[in-house]
């Protein structure tokens, strides 16, 4: 079994920005994935301040959210709806970004 490490895509401050791609790793704002020592990506993953390592205490960034009259609209919460509706997952009520998140990982795996 090879060695890995935890890292946690930090994101920026756009709502639209959730998850991103680097090879064939996945990364989701704010959620850990295992990356592989050997991974032609982890030092470059290890040396960029945009990713918290293993136990690195980070929060992800916070997403502008704008005022308008949908409050979804432009949103972070609004941008992992719409993520999610274009992988066929019906969120209903005013779930919290942390459990939209959630499901973005379980319908992306």
């Amino acid at each position: 079994m090879s060695k890995t490490f935890k890292a946690m895509w930090l994101g920026d401050d756009d709502p639209q920005a959730q998850i991103i791609r680097l090879g064939d790793l996945r990364f989701i704002k704010g959620e850990a994935t295992d990356v592989p020592e050997g991974h032609e990506y982890a030092d470059r993953i290890k040396d960029n301040p945009m990713f918290a390592i293993d136990d690195a205490k980070a929060e992800a960034t916070p997403a502008r959210e704008p005022d308008d009259v949908d409050p979804d609209a432009g949103t972070e919460k609004g941008a992992l709806r719409t993520e999610l509706k274009k992988l066929g997952v019906t969120v209903s009520g005013n779930a919290s970004v942390e459990t939209l998140r959630q499901k973005l990982v379980e319908a992306t795996r």
